[in-house]
């Protein structure tokens, strides 16, 4: 089993923050912010880069 990696942010045009993670299953997905961050997921929120 991987481990979760933050890849990138973003935000959507409801002003939502979400973290997009690959958890090994071959595509990214999104979470909320405070999900990402509440899990303890790296690198940190702020570190991902934006897309």
């Amino acid at each position: 089993m991987s481990e979760t990696t933050g890849l990138y942010r973003g935000k959507h045009s409801s002003g939502m923050e979400s973290a997009y993670v690959d958890k090994g299953v071959g595509k990214p997905f999104g979470i909320p912010r405070d999900q990402y961050e509440a899990k303890g997921y790296k690198p940190a929120y702020d570190k991902l880069p934006e897309k």
